[in-house]
């Protein structure tokens, strides 16, 4: 028999299942208040209360939450700046500081216009202290991504902080989806990042060695490592 432990973290229950894999038969569920303070408090609870021999045999975890939802919904998540590149930020996403250089590349992704360096460090130098994440976009940077790659290597170097690529989200020819893909990316990496923390925490209080994989909003799943990166993926992650 294969047991798979599926845990679910809402925005008032925190949901945990014991599942034979195979037949998707439900051996053992439970429920438990979600502790938003400390995740860590409502999923302990709820995964003491499903049965300990069954849970030991669980092979795999599977995480779902409607955390990114909430917070995209209540505006909440980190302090999030955004470098546009090419063209100018249209301002329809909240972000607490952003700027504008030349840039950018054509359909063929070939340069429109040198991207400046001294300018790309001044702009990123100017955010220091007013953000926790960065998100960097250029104009059709899914067609040559060089000056996104290329002012986010800066930022990483003179900020310390998590950088957002627009190219790496999103195909979409349109820049401002992008943009506005990668704003929400930026803002929701410490949200998940405290969610799978919080979970490892108790599978290792809990001697649980499975490996961990996150739902993404499609129904398919990822793994902790990519969810970390691309927690804008985890948007209606519950639902589905």
């Amino acid at each position: 028999m294969t047991v798979g432990l599926g845990i679910d973290t809402g925005g008032t229950y925190t949901d945990a299942v014991l599942l034979e894999m195979t037949s998707g038969k439900i051996l053992n569920k439970s429920k438990a208040l979600t502790t938003r303070e400390d995740l860590v408090i409502g999923i302990r609870e709820a995964i003491g209360l499903l049965d300990r021999k069954l849970l030991a045999s669980a092979s795999i975890v599977s995480l779902s939450s409607t955390l990114a939802t909430n917070s995209i919904v209540e505006e909440k998540g980190c302090r999030v700046g955004v470098i546009c590149i090419g063209q100018e930020f249209d301002g329809k996403m909240s972000v607490d500081t952003f700027a504008n250089l030349e840039g950018g590349h054509d359909l063929d992704g070939k340069e429109r216009k040198p991207l400046n360096d001294d300018a790309a460090r001044v702009a990123i130098l100017s955010m220091k202290g007013q953000i926790d994440c960065l998100a960097v976009t250029a104009f059709m940077s899914i067609r040559n991504p060089d000056h996104e790659n290329r002012v986010a290597a800066m930022a990483k170097e003179l900020l310390g902080i998590p950088t957002v690529c627009g190219h790496t989200l999103s195909s979409s020819l349109g820049f401002n989806e992008r943009t506005n893909t990668a704003i929400m990316n930026a803002r929701l990496i410490p949200v998940i990042a405290d969610l799978i923390a919080s979970v490892k925490k108790v599978l290792k209080e809990f001697a649980l060695k499975a490996p961990l994989m996150i739902v993404k909003g499609d129904g398919t799943i990822m793994n902790d490592v990519m969810a970390a990166e691309r927690p804008v993926e985890t948007i209606l992650s519950g639902p589905a």
